[in-house]
């Protein structure tokens, strides 16, 4: 675990980070705001680890983003400005920048998660919630690296069952149905035994029956705090901004204009300060590390 950047503070510090900055996508609903979010957020998981667990998560993202950048203007009429017929249906203005707004609200969120699963390992997590509540703490990280957890045994049990000449890729198409189907039930039959093993194995600890010790114990620093305050005062500024209506584009009944006016200005560079937080600290590491390789 990195003792440098962003994973150096204490994990409620980063969780409150995360916490807000998804607050500030369901609530800053402008396509400058977004825009600028998803843009720091890229940029984040660049720094983090090149973008290499956003590259695995890519192809759902885009795909779910075209379909709501679709859909929105077809099931939503509601607007004063016609841009086209389609199929004798009135495509609205309103509908696309709505369509649009939606999208990177959507991806937005899903890049916050995908960094904040990265950020916050397994032990932070536990470390966080725990205490509170040791079965729902448990079963929230157990979801969390359900899917990739599946994909990597799916994936080894084709490799393993392509030696003894079963594949889901050649073949007729009911000789690969029939060979997924015997995947699928390899992969839930060992998932459950090992389930089963997990839950006996902490059971018999004694998980969940009395106050759980920490492996790694967390304080909080005075760079914490700091960081603690820094986020929640640029996070009310945000909320303050909301509350304005500058950081809302309004639709209806009147199509406001997407250029920054104003008090707006501020809000976005509020917004940017809150988002820059992290890319600021790995930056800084980054920066560093290439200087002592330049030096050496």
């Amino acid at each position: 675990m990195s003792t440098r950047g962003v994973r150096s503070f204490h994990p409620a510090v980063m969780l409150a980070y995360y916490v807000v900055v998804i607050i500030g996508f369901m609530l800053s609903q402008h396509p400058v705001f977004l825009a600028v979010g998803v843009g720091f957020l890229l940029v984040f998981h660049f720094l983090i680890d090149k973008g290499k667990q956003l590259k695995t998560w890519s192809t759902m993202i885009f795909t779910l983003a075209i379909f709501i950048l679709v859909l929105t203007p077809v099931f939503n009429r509601r607007g004063n400005h016609i841009l086209f017929y389609l199929f004798g249906n009135q495509v609205m203005l309103e509908a696309i920048i709505q369509g649009i707004m939606l999208a990177l609200t959507i991806v937005g969120i899903l890049l916050a998660f995908i960094s904040l699963n990265q950020i916050i390992s397994q032990d932070r997590f536990l470390y966080l919630f725990a205490r509170i509540s040791p079965q729902w703490a448990l079963l929230s990280m157990l979801a969390v690296r359900f899917v990739p957890l599946l994909k990597k045994r799916l994936k080894e049990i084709e490799e393993i069952q392509k030696v003894r000449g079963f594949s889901v890729t050649k073949g007729s198409i009911k000789e690969r149905g029939k060979n997924g189907m015997l995947f699928l039930q390899a992969l839930l039959t060992g998932s459950l035994e090992q389930s089963i093993q997990s839950a006996d194995s902490m059971s018999a600890r004694g998980y969940g029956q009395q106050k759980r010790t920490q492996y790694q114990a967390f304080t909080m620093k005075n760079k914490d705090w700091y960081a603690l305050a820094f986020i929640l005062v640029t996070g009310s500024c945000m909320v303050y901004g909301w509350w304005l209506e500058d950081s809302v584009l309004s639709l209806l009944p009147v199509l406001e204009t997407s250029q920054l006016e104003q008090r707006e200005w501020l809000f976005i560079a509020n917004w940017s300060l809150l988002l820059a937080f992290p890319l600021w600290l790995e930056g800084k590491e980054v920066a560093k590390w290439k200087f002592y390789l330049q030096k050496t």
